[in-house]
């Protein structure tokens, strides 16, 4: 389905549905899960994550944020991340999904919990595998984020990876077996890959071949937008719902370089009023598309302990 997010953008939801119910059934009476990716990539890559939950009964709504898969393409000054906010907040209205839980990953976990903050109550229970936050010096005093830090350096890296992306392929086999060749797409599971590629990832070009459907500039826009979000961190305290922030291990494979969006989880995990701390010590930053199933199963006991804690505490007021 498509909705119509705050300033007019055309955001592509995706849903997954369980396959015991009915589609009428399920889309009526099956707890609903808002699924929202990271910078450059699509809601289909939660596929085989989505279908994880679907299996324990969940309906699940992926969408494609603005600049990404099949939601309309905006200029660079449209790509900041309270518009990002504004799309899962569009999705999440438009489909009557009020007081759902959501699952986002890097910066569409920033967005989910910035659409809480800003619109209380929007979502039952947010997990969201290493958010994106700017954070300061007087916001967690033991890290060193001045300019220059090997921390602030792991950031830069991501602008500079973005920049040399291969944009173009003949078709989307030989994309596929190019990211099956080397890191980090190497990593993730065949599922996950394979949509990636093929349910979003690309779109077809003029000269024959496919082109990625979130452009290099998209890409970097969002990841320049994401430097201004200084007081993004600052509201995480209004937060009132339960949040599980996930990280994976806190430094490069062979140790030398500490990244940036695992070291600041902790600080994140505390600044809202219900947080906790779930570690995957054994993966990185693409978790979720390297083990779906297992962050799935994370995923699915914190929604479930959520809602036991929501019908407790309906229970009191009787």
């Amino acid at each position: 389905s498509r909705v119509t997010s705050a300033d007019g953008a055309g955001v592509h939801v995706r849903e997954y549905l369980p396959r015991a119910l009915s589609r009428d059934v399920a889309r009526e009476r099956a707890p609903k899960v808002v699924l929202a990716h990271a910078n450059g990539f699509h809601g289909g890559v939660f596929e085989p994550l989505a279908r994880a939950l679907c299996d324990r009964g969940y309906a699940c709504y992926a969408l494609d944020f603005r600049g990404h898969g099949a939601s309309d393409a905006v200029s660079v000054d449209a790509l900041t991340w309270g518009a990002l906010a504004d799309d899962c907040a569009a999705v999440v209205t438009a489909l009557g999904l009020h007081r759902c839980a959501a699952f986002g990953h890097s910066c569409g976990g920033h967005a989910l919990l910035m659409c809480e903050a800003r619109r209380p109550g929007t979502f039952r229970a947010i997990y969201a595998f290493e958010p994106i936050f700017v954070v300061s010096s007087s916001d967690v005093p033991t890290l060193d984020v001045s300019p220059g830090s090997p921390l602030m350096a792991s950031t830069a890296y991501m602008v500079k990876s973005a920049s040399r992306r291969r944009a173009r392929f003949a078709n989307a086999a030989e994309a596929l077996n190019a990211y099956k060749s080397k890191p980090p797409m190497s990593a993730w599971s065949e599922d996950a890959l394979d949509a990636y590629v093929n349910k979003g990832g690309f779109v077809p070009d003029d000269d024959g071949g496919v082109r990625l459907a979130c452009s290099t500039e998209t890409e970097i826009g969002i990841y320049r937008a994401g430097d201004k979000e200084t007081t993004a961190f600052g509201e995480l305290k209004s937060i009132a719902c339960p949040v599980a922030i996930a990280r994976g291990r806190s430094t490069t494979p062979d140790g030398a370089s500490p990244i940036y969006s695992a070291v600041i989880a902790p600080a994140i995990a505390a600044a809202v009023r219900d947080g906790r701390l779930i570690e995957f010590p054994d993966n990185g930053h693409l978790a979720p598309m390297e083990i779906p199933r297992d962050v799935a199963r994370s995923a699915l006991d914190f929604f479930d302990a959520a809602r036991g804690d929501d019908v407790i505490r309906a229970r009191s007021k009787l």
